[in-house]
């Protein structure tokens, strides 16, 4: 699942352990309101995830942190690896924001698979990498030839854009291991929040959405949670992992999540008094 640290409280962590197998951590810019990292302090998105995550490894969470060609230095990520490793987070999702127009020259790493290139070699390939593929891409054909390279440069997962529906997905899927993608891939399932969240971030990221989903939320507008159980129902036996993310960032995304794992079945499990999980039936009331 997808998390931001700073939208939730230490006490929530306790409800994803055991729940769910990892956490990733995105990389976003830190603004005024940021009340971990205000504007006037100024890290990169990347040096936000990796901190977070690393915070988050210390709570017992699986925490996969974000990195990506935007605002990144060869220095900047390689003077981290080491300590991440240290602190056993040994997995990475290379995003895209890839460089282009006239900031091209800014960076030193000008595609994500340069990225990931660089790291699995640097780390000696002591990273598991995520890579992301975008079946909305224009030219198909052309962003399956691109998550070849990803796969070549060193990706060891691959994970699709977000998906509300199992329809278009499964085809993307079949025509990447037609292409010869050999590694896993993981279908990214996102919770909508409104129909207006859903309609602004369609049109910002270019996420087309299935006109189906648009009617179940016109007649219902929290049905977001029932239509990403029905997602998850439908694919998860089709791929090799899923992975839920909240499309309204503005507020802790626990209590959807809570509800989303209530409703596809994966209970609620707390420490015993020796460390061990227990099962709800168990717990003391």
């Amino acid at each position: 699942m997808e998390l931001i640290p700073d939208r939730v409280s230490p006490a929530d962590l306790g409800i994803l352990r055991g729940r769910v197998d990892a956490v990733t951590v995105p990389a976003l810019r830190n603004g005024t309101a940021d009340p971990v990292f205000p504007s006037g302090h100024h890290v990169s998105p990347q040096q936000r995830s990796i901190a977070a995550a690393t915070l988050l490894r210390g709570t017992g969470l699986d925490a996969v942190p974000t990195i990506t060609c935007r605002d990144s230095t060869v220095a900047d990520v390689f003077s981290r690896l080491s300590d991440l490793l240290s602190v056993g987070i040994d997995n990475l999702l290379v995003v895209y924001g890839d460089p282009s127009g006239s900031a091209f020259d800014r960076y030193e790493m000008r595609a994500s698979h340069h990225l990931i290139d660089w790291v699995d070699r640097t780390s000696n390939g002591r990273f598991s990498i995520w890579a992301i593929t975008n079946q909305y891409h224009h030219d198909q054909e052309r962003e399956i030839a691109r998550t070849l390279i990803r796969q070549e440069a060193g990706a060891r997962i691959v994970l699709t854009n977000a998906v509300f529906e199992a329809d278009g997905v499964l085809e993307y899927r079949d025509a990447l291991r037609d292409a010869g993608l050999s590694v896993p891939i993981s279908v990214q399932i996102s919770v909508i929040h409104s129909f207006e969240n859903l309609s602004f971030v369609s049109q910002k990221l270019g996420i087309p959405v299935p006109i189906d989903v648009q009617r179940r939320l016109r007649r219902n507008p929290g049905a977001g949670v029932e239509v990403a159980a029905d997602a998850y129902r439908a694919l998860k036996s089709e791929f090799d992992g899923v992975h839920f993310s909240y499309l309204y960032r503005k507020q802790s995304p626990i209590p959807v999540y809570t509800r989303l794992l209530d409703l596809i079945g994966i209970p609620f499990q707390a420490p015993g008094l020796n460390g061990e999980l227990m099962a709800p039936d168990q717990l003391v009331r």
